[in-house]
């Protein structure tokens, strides 16, 4: 075949059709799909942790050396399928990569999360027999979770046409609708350099719940209403002179009457700031102002013209042990199950397979926190596979994030002065201090520690380290 390529890559994700594309392809004789290659969590497909000789650790290690044994080993041209959680170093290596094939296939997110969220519910992810489709019943729609879906996907395929873009590279365009057009099938063949051509689409697969989508969710005014808040085309953004739209807004916290407006890092769930915010407007917290956009931060803002602006600091230990022990230790977490097998697959982390069902040795927790600690080096670099969670992001790239929309004022620290702190803030906004205890819980931080945590924390942490002043961790004294 034509040598233009010496790989291709389709880059698209879950529930767009990308396994029917892979079927298609594979038809070709010349032509080899090798799967999901570089998700987190397996090789290829779902439960391989090797292929073709290589591990999960070595793929981790040294991601271009996949892409090298699938060209040695492969006869014709061969490929994988990339997604948005999947090793960042490669997409960024294959877009500006002239020898690599590359086709984008999307799909409408509303149908995707759907599609999405019913194969997680009946665990039925490929169909190839109608007789066996599971009957799955209408979900409930998740508004913020459809949000959080679409930014992703959203942030991906604009990394992706940014990447073409700097690279003076192009693709090949495909939506889910196109691929039931033969025609559009042997255009992706061609492409890819392939002489053969199919006579009709792979008929394997079945697409499955083929239904309307108003028979997919139990109340389509709640779906309705959280596609109503979305902001598509860009409306609610100020002119290209001012900052851009962040995406941390949403989980701003504002009091209701009183002028405070509190960004948190994200950590821990309850956050102990906002009984204390909402004890200072005399309110239950429910009532307290969240999940704004930007418009909504406008209005409140003009409404609280006086209005200050914090955020609380944790040292870097406590922050990454909150995210260990609420995050990654639980087994029980649908959101970190895949992330969670991926530490234990790629990176050893002792966890138990059942946390808390499971009794488990404090030292083997405390080993698998300073695994963790050890494995935030590299991720927060975007050094490995695995993504990283706003929960143990740096502390100093959140308030870079910030900063594009409302930069904190006042900026406090967990610690023993943090209550006084909060009460000087009150006192400034014309309000006196509620009675109510602020407290990051630490929980068994302080039976673990160590001065090899402490150091892996600097290594992973040195931005904060040197931008706040942290000195080593010691539990917070009341």
């Amino acid at each position: 075949m034509p040598d233009r390529f010496d790989y291709f890559v389709i880059f698209a994700g879950m529930r767009t059709g990308s396994n029917y594309l892979e079927r298609n392809l594979n038809a070709a004789p010349d032509l080899r799909c090798y799967g999901e290659l570089y998700n987190p969590y397996f090789i290829a497909h779902e439960g391989q942790e090797s292929f073709l000789g290589l591990t999960l650790a070595q793929r981790e290690a040294d991601p271009d050396a996949l892409i090298a044994r699938i060209r040695e080993e492969t006869v014709g041209l061969p490929g994988f399928r990339l997604f948005h959680d999947h090793d960042q170093r490669v997409r960024d290596r294959a877009l500006a990569d002239p020898r690599a094939g590359k086709i984008i296939l999307t799909r409408n997110p509303l149908d995707s999360y759907v599609s999405y969220c019913r194969a997680l519910a009946s665990n039925q992810w490929v169909l190839t027999d109608a007789k066996g489709q599971i009957d799955t019943p209408a979900i409930d729609f998740d508004g913020p979770g459809f949000a959080t879906f679409l930014a992703d996907q959203t942030d991906y395929f604009t990394a992706v046409r940014q990447g073409l873009a700097r690279a003076g590279q192009t693709a090949l365009t495909l939506r889910y609708e196109d691929l039931q057009q033969i025609e559009v099938i042997n255009g992706a063949l061609a492409y890819l350099g392939s002489p053969h051509r199919l006579a009709r689409p792979e008929r394997t697969l079945k697409r499955q719940n083929p239904e309307p989508l108003e028979g997919k969710v139990t109340d389509m005014a709640v779906l309705r209403a959280a596609v109503a808040g979305l902001d598509p085309f860009g409306i609610d953004h100020l002119p290209p002179s001012a900052p851009p739209r962040g995406p941390a807004v949403p989980s701003y916290v504002a009091c209701p009457d009183t002028g405070l407006l509190y960004l948190p890092m994200a950590g821990p769930e309850p956050d102990p700031v906002l009984a204390w915010m909402a004890a200072l407007d005399g309110v239950p917290k429910d009532a307290l102002i969240t999940g704004m956009r930007q418009k909504d931060l406008r209005a409140w803002r003009q409404a609280h013209p006086n209005a200050r602006c914090f955020t609380v600091l944790r040292h870097p230990v406590a922050r990454a042990h909150t995210a260990f022990v609420t995050r990654i230790l639980p087994s029980g977490l649908q959101a970190y199950a895949e992330l969670r097998h991926g530490l234990i697959a790629a990176y050893k982390l002792p966890l138990p397979e059942h946390f808390p069902a499971d009794e488990v040795d404090p030292d083997r927790i405390g080993k698998a926190f300073l695994r963790f600690l050890k494995f935030l080096k590299p991720n927060l670099a975007a050094q490995t596979s695995l993504r990283i969670d706003p929960s143990w992001a740096a502390q100093m790239t959140v308030l870079q994030g910030m900063a594009q929309v409302a930069m904190p004022d006042v900026i406090l620290r967990d610690g023993p002065t943090l209550q006084t702190d909060l009460a000087g803030l009150a006192a400034r906004a014309g309000r006196p201090a509620p009675d109510v205890p602020v407290v990051f819980e630490t929980g068994n931080l302080g039976a673990l520690y160590t001065p090899d945590m402490e150091k892996a924390a600097q290594a992973a942490y040195g931005v904060d380290y040197a931008s706040f002043g942290f000195g080593p961790w010691t539990p917070t004294k009341a």
